[in-house]
């Protein structure tokens, strides 16, 4: 492979649209990258969680309406993804929130990311200690966080690979844990099994608190969209299909539902527990192989959001590979933070900035733009065209934030809790299209002087001197020639010389 392929890998697209001569994943491959999400330990942990708390047929009512409700999202977000190259930062921008606006919601991804790695590091830690103890926690929350910085520098190629290799070692594994769960006596029975203390009524329906334990994964229909801006524009249709509803059926009604059988054959929630304390070392070298899968996807998410946030606010492009060392050092040390200890907490209230956020770009999709149609149909990313902020979006997200914040931090008691990430979704989706009829939609895009370069299919960025797609560049004034987005997004000395006089009339400074 050439160097440059390596730094189109490595790169992967991280800040600009993912052009058609890259689209070229099959389905396949991107869904053996998103099986590892599926295969994590964390749905495993959080069944047998839920199972302990609500039973089993609770359990399954509330996982199917969550199925029915994420995988619906998540094929509106990956159809997008696909239809124009754009990971969710990019659909963000043009979708109520603008250039800087949509850095609040890459600071929510980025922050979500870190949680999840935090959670299942933590897993892959107790592993290991459980079979150790002797080794210091430290060293092994350093190891356990380091390791991923290696495996992601290369981005979806090399992780697919990782994916697909260690499939066959997870397969091997939970067959054998399935068969020596099924042949554990004693055991309740799964699918009459209530328990002897269930959640509190007074926090709503079980199922209500099963849906708003849903609500606090939903961070993977923004992950999906992330991966599914590789799928071909000619399997779109049956890609986002894959990638969306048919990978949230997988997950929540596989591992999920198999880790609540699993801990009620061993009296224990915890994977990183009980697969040692039946295999021993190779019960650690199962939930190792298994937690790298998923980590990869959380490190590849997180270094994905932070590009784009500093690129923005700071101006600063090292690479996408730099920004996998950040993910990776921020994730280990809110490992020592014992968040895993916290699963539940952690989750309502991360849950409602994740529902908020993806219900502000659900409206914009359909209401905004094919409804009412103040929103351009397309989804502009480019700074010269966007303005810095749109209050479209931020007026719904904050406004959904205000009323549901409280409530997540127990302001009504345990039922305000259960609500929170509903009245966060609810209240979202109605003011983007409120703020958008009351704004007129003046505040999508703002008239520039940077044309477009139609000439060619590729035009050479003056600035980086690299060869990108021409829909990815524009005519500078400032620079007077094409700039590409990501240069352009990191340009401090030009004060949007483009939006704001002639190009004939200013010189550049």
């Amino acid at each position: 492979m050439s160097g440059a392929e390596w730094t189109e890998n490595r790169e992967d697209h991280a800040l600009r649209p993912v052009p058609p001569t890259y689209q070229q994943w099959s389905v396949s491959s991107l869904f053996g990258v998103m099986f590892g999400i599926t295969t994590a330990m964390f749905f495993f942990s959080w069944g047998g969680t839920l199972v302990h708390a609500y039973g089993t047929r609770d359990l399954v009512i509330g996982l199917l309406l969550a199925t029915v409700i994420v995988g619906a999202l998540a094929y509106l977000w990956t159809d997008a993804a696909s239809r124009t190259g754009l990971g969710s930062d990019l659909l963000t921008r043009g979708a109520g929130f603008g250039f800087l606006g949509s850095t609040a919601t890459s600071l929510i991804f980025a922050v979500n990311s870190l949680l999840f790695f935090a959670f299942e590091g933590s897993i892959m830690a107790n592993a290991v200690m459980a079979q150790w103890p002797h080794v210091p926690s430290w060293l092994v929350h350093a190891v356990t966080g380091a390791v991923f910085i290696p495996l992601t520098w290369y981005g979806m190629r090399l992780m697919s690979i990782l994916m697909w290799v260690t499939l066959p070692v997870f397969a091997v594994f939970i067959t054998l844990t399935i068969w020596h769960a099924a042949h554990t006596s004693a055991a309740p029975g799964f699918w009459s099994y209530e328990p002897a203390h269930p959640a509190g009524g007074a926090a709503g329906p079980p199922v209500l608190q099963l849906l708003a334990a849903a609500f606090g994964v939903a961070g993977t229909i923004p992950v999906a969209a992330d991966f599914g801006r590789f799928i071909p524009a000619r399997r779109r249709r049956v890609g986002s299909l894959v990638v969306g509803p048919v990978f949230t059926a997988a997950t929540f009604l596989g591992p999920t539902l198999l880790g609540a059988w699993l801990s009620l054959r061993f009296d224990e929630t915890d994977p990183g527990h009980y697969l040692p304390a039946v295999f021993g070392v190779s019960g650690v070298l199962f939930v190792i192989t298994t937690q790298l899968r998923i980590n990869l996807s959380n490190v590849y998410s997180g270094s994905l959001q932070f590009a784009g946030l500093f690129c923005r606010i700071f101006g600063v492009t090292p690479g996408r590979h730099w920004f996998v060392v950040l993910t990776a050092g921020l994730g280990t040390a809110l490992m020592f933070g014992d968040l895993y200890g916290r699963l539940n907490a952690v989750l309502t209230v991360g849950g409602v900035f994740i529902t908020a956020w993806i219900a502000c770009v659900v409206a914009d999709m359909t209401i905004n733009k094919r409804l009412l149609r103040l929103s351009p149909p397309g989804f502009e990313y480019r700074r010269s065209r966007l303005r810095a902020l749109n209050p479209v979006g931020l007026g719904a997200i904050a406004g959904a934030l205000a009323v549901s914040t409280p409530l997540a931090f127990g302001a009504a008691g345990p039922l305000g809790k259960t609500i929170a990430s509903f009245v966060a979704a609810a209240a979202a989706f109605v003011l983007a299209p409120a703020i958008a009829l009351a704004t007129r939609g003046r505040h999508y895009t703002v008239p520039s002087t940077a044309g477009d370069v139609t000439s060619d299919a590729t035009a050479t960025c003056t600035v980086c001197g690299e060869e990108h797609a021409a829909a990815d560049v524009v005519t500078c004034p400032f620079h007077r020639g094409p700039v590409c987005s990501v240069c352009c997004a990191a340009e401090r000395k030009c004060k949007s010389l483009c939006k704001t006089a002639p190009v004939l009339e200013r010189n550049p400074a």
